[in-house]
């Protein structure tokens, strides 16, 4: 008698296994709820806010490998996904990005000198106090519903008139690595910052449209 298996053995079976998992938006919805359940924009900033809930100082490898939260024998690294840098050394459409700082958009594991040619960062743009949308924008971020931006609080360093950043997912900056490996950085991510951030950057590149499996799978 044949022993059932599960693996894949031709392209439709290998699809439906595919589909919960390459393009599933669901963690939108598990983010805005959370944010829902928070209340009103000011609790929602207190909690998002606060030291250390989504950033926090930068990550650094010998700290981590003294601490043996990493191995020797893992390859170390200058900067992590999400890490937020400066650098003047990125392009967008040809044209050098001056004076703003970034997140870093590649993996981690993609960060390591020589593994790649080019890496890339999403812009970040500073909220100003004396800016009059300030607080509608804050609002709006903090419900986490927009797939253009991302709230990030205040960074290390910041201005005291600063009271947020959103991270811009329009529009891709490119950098060579070995320029990037050399930029400033200002802060990590938390653990539930990195998991917003990269669930949301690759949400947003591989969200479906509500007609394009029946469009592929019949046209």
């Amino acid at each position: 008698m044949a022993v059932a298996n599960n693996e894949p053995n031709n392209l439709e079976t290998l699809e439906n296994q595919l589909r919960e998992l390459s393009h599933d938006d669901r963690v939108f919805t598990i983010i805005q709820d959370f944010a829902d359940r928070l209340g009103k924009t000011k609790d929602r900033q207190k909690v998002f806010g606060a030291e250390g809930a989504l950033v926090r100082q930068p990550i650094e490898y010998r700290d981590m490998l003294a601490r043996g939260l990493v191995g020797d024998d893992e390859d170390a690294f200058a900067l992590l996904r999400g890490d937020i840098i400066s650098s003047d050394a990125g392009y967008f459409l040809g044209e050098r990005i001056t004076n703003m700082k970034f997140a870093v958009a590649s993996s981690t594991c993609d960060l390591v000198q020589g593994r790649r040619d080019y890496a890339s960062l999403l812009r970040l743009q500073p909220i100003f106090s004396d800016d009059p949308d300030a607080k509608q924008l804050l609002g709006e971020l903090l419900k986490f519903k927009s797939t253009k931006r991302m709230y990030l609080p205040p960074l290390p360093g910041d201005s005291r008139n600063i009271v947020g950043n959103t991270v811009i997912f329009d529009g891709i900056i490119q950098i060579r690595l070995d320029d990037l490996l050399l930029a400033t950085r200002h802060a990590s991510l938390s653990l539930v910052g990195w998991r917003i951030f990269g669930s949301l950057v690759r949400t947003i590149m591989v969200r479906a449209g509500a007609s394009e499996t029946e469009m592929r799978s019949k046209a």
